[in-house]
């Protein structure tokens, strides 16, 4: 690493590969603190679905970009790179190098390599584009977008309304395609010198791990908390609850399944989402990968990852 820019250390994977416990022994090796990539575990009261590491799991460890909004509150990768920034920039003056964690591609993309801002949200235009959709049926905006930027509607799902409806906004704004300010950006700040590890598992190795964690979830009393917070107002509507581990539950909630349904549709969406996970972060040559076997503790993956950062860290210091 070049000792003239702030180091960074980023942990990825997808889910349940094993993370969080090794974030927490790296900061606590390096004096510093955690910062979680993780668009759901930003949700206050959301912590059986997501995952998160409870208080005695943290270790006295200080995490950033968990229980940061409400359930009902938005929350964007603009807003999380803001957040992150001030903490890097904190711990980089008291001289510690911060460990950024999660499983969430974008925000870290940002993170490292820039956002483009895009013009503001135009609130009465997105409603009218939703009113559209809902008038003229599905595919309406992805069939618009089509017309005026192929390269943003190849790339997203015509199901992904909130997606559509931004780069129609993008284009109606500035008269270019979304595409095109993509390019001409191509995302290219780095401002710091980060050495990113990820945490990679057997398929068959993962699904089991994934399989447990969801089964644990539901003795934690998972649905227990899904019922919580629609009885303190929190409509399934919300993109917060239709997220994984909360659109499952409201459905068997809503009598549409039984509950051992419920757990395998959780089971498999989360397995699916484990390889979107790991679909994106393949595709970045950067990323030192780790190889974990079925056996590997948290002792052996954090020796593995330290053996990685002594080398590059070494350098930064030097």
């Amino acid at each position: 690493m070049n000792a003239s820019k702030n180091p960074l250390i980023v942990l990825v994977g997808p889910t349940a590969a094993g993370k969080s416990a090794v974030a927490i022994r790296l900061a606590l090796k390096l004096c510093s603190e955690v910062i979680s990539a993780d668009s759901r575990m930003v949700y206050r009261g959301m912590n059986i679905g997501t995952a998160k590491p409870s208080a005695a799991e943290r270790e006295g460890v200080v995490h950033h970009g968990i229980d940061v909004v409400s359930p009902d509150e938005p929350f964007s990768a603009g807003r999380f790179k803001f957040l992150a920034e001030a903490v890097i920039g904190r711990l980089h003056q008291e001289g510690k190098v911060p460990v950024v964690v999660g499983g969430t591609g974008l925000y870290v993309k940002l993170l490292l390599r820039g956002l483009w801002e895009g013009p503001e949200a135009d609130w009465l235009f997105r409603d009218e584009l939703y009113a559209a959709e809902r008038r003229e049926g599905a595919g309406t905006l992805h069939r618009r977008l089509e017309g005026i930027d192929p390269d943003s509607a190849r790339a997203i799902k015509p199901q992904d309304r909130s997606k559509l409806v931004r780069a129609i906004e993008v284009y109606e704004k500035t008269g270019r395609p979304l595409s095109d300010h993509h390019r001409e950006h191509r995302f290219s700040e780095k401002p710091y010198e980060a050495v990113q590890i990820g945490l990679r598992r057997s398929r068959p190795d993962l699904y089991r791990r994934i399989e447990a964690r969801v089964d644990q979830m539901m003795a934690d009393g998972l649905i227990e908390e899904v019922r919580g917070l629609i009885e303190k107002g929190y409509s399934a509507e919300l993109p917060s609850m239709k997220g994984l581990g909360y659109r499952q539950i409201v459905g068997y909630l809503n009598g549409e399944y039984d509950q051992s349904e419920a757990v395998h549709r959780l089971k498999r969406d989360t397995k699916r989402y484990a390889k979107r996970q790991f679909t994106w972060f393949n595709r970045d040559p950067s990323i030192r990968w780790i190889d974990l076997d079925e056996s590997d503790g948290i002792d052996e993956v954090f020796l593995k990852t330290q053996s990685i950062l002594n080398r590059e860290l070494t350098h930064a210091e030097g």
